[in-house]
C-alpha cells in the first residue's frame, strides 16, 4: 500500500486514508445500523456501509461537503450502488439534509421508527438475524458485496468453496 508520500502516482483524492472502508477491512458478519439524529459526511457514508439501517424519525442523512468545495470521494464510490444514481446525486451533489423519511424513500434505510423505539426495533432486528445459521449468512453477505462488482460466477465460485469445505480424511 503506498503511503501519502508517495501521491506523484495518483490524484489527492486517490489515496487511502486510515478510515477508508475500502482497504480490504469489510466486514463478512451483518451489521445493524440504529441512527438517532444527524448522520453527517463520513457519519452517512458508514450508515450506507450497513447491511440494516432503521432510523429514527430524528434521523437525517447528508453530505454537507459539496457544499464547500469538498468532493465526497467515499460516499461518491459507494452511494450510487446502493441506493441508485438519482438518490445518490441528490445526497452528493446538492449537500442538502434529508430526514428519514426520504431516507427511506431513497433506499438508504429499511425501518422509520419513533424516536423511542429505536433500539428496541434494532434488537428485535438482531433476534430475527441470530435465527439464521452463521456461516450461511457470512456467505450470502459476502457473494452480495462481491455481486455488485463481478460476474455472477465469479462472485459465487469462491464463496461456495468456503461455505462448502471439502472433507478432509
Amino acid at each position: 500500500m503506498q503511503g501519502a508520500g508517495d501521491a506523484e502516482d495518483h490524484t489527492f483524492w486517490e489515496i487511502p486514508g486510515l478510515t477508508s472502508l475500502e482497504n480490504g477491512l469489510e466486514l463478512n458478519k451483518p451489521i445493524i445500523c440504529a441512527v438517532n439524529g444527524p448522520a453527517v459526511g463520513f457519519g452517512c457514508t458508514v450508515v450506507a456501509a450497513c447491511d440494516f439501517v432503521i432510523a429514527s424519525e430524528r434521523a437525517t442523512f447528508s453530505f454537507p461537503e459539496v457544499r464547500i468545495g469538498v468532493p465526497t470521494i467515499q460516499g461518491s464510490v459507494r452511494l450510487p450502488g446502493k441506493i441508485g444514481w438519482q438518490n445518490a446525486a441528490e445526497l452528493l451533489m446538492i449537500g442538502e439534509a434529508v430526514d428519514a423519511h426520504r431516507g427511506k424513500e431513497m433506499g438508504l434505510v429499511k425501518d422509520v421508527v419513533p424516536h423511542e423505539e429505536l433500539m428496541p426495533a434494532a434488537r428485535a432486528l438482531a433476534e430475527r438475524l441470530v435465527l439464521s445459521a452463521p456461516l450461511a449468512v457470512r456467505a450470502v453477505k459476502e457473494v452480495m458485496r462481491r455481486g455488485q462488482s463481478m460476474p455472477f460466477a465469479d462472485a459465487s465460485e469462491n464463496t461456495q468453496a468456503r461455505a462448502h469445505p471439502q472433507p478432509i480424511f
